[in-house]
């Protein structure tokens, strides 16, 4: 998976391209513990994922957990196809914020 991230203060926004998949791990873990503090505001562009798995969205809810406990808001950006469909099934939209 290809990724991108653009931090402005504390507004942090990591674009992610291709299959997000338990591969991709390391990379999420990596990404979340170079934050400097305060990121307060952390969006998850998946506008152009084509896939994700269960280890996927075990790290979405990883990068949520990480951003929330800091008192900070996280979101997912434009979700489509396979992607937008896993998260409708699972009712992401029930425990983090999505928007289209």
């Amino acid at each position: 998976m290809e990724h991108n991230i653009d931090i402005s203060g504390n507004i942090a926004t990591i674009a992610l391209k291709g299959r997000f998949t338990f591969a991709d791990h390391q990379m999420i873990l990596d990404i979340l513990a170079n934050f400097q503090d305060p990121v307060i505001h952390c969006t998850m562009d998946i506008s152009n994922l084509e896939f994700i798995d269960s280890a996927g969205l075990g790290m979405i809810i990883l990068a949520k957990d990480t951003i929330t406990e800091k008192n900070g808001q996280f979101v997912l950006r434009c979700p489509q196809g396979q992607v937008k469909k896993v998260l409708d099934l699972t009712k992401f939209a029930d425990i983090l914020t999505i928007k289209a």
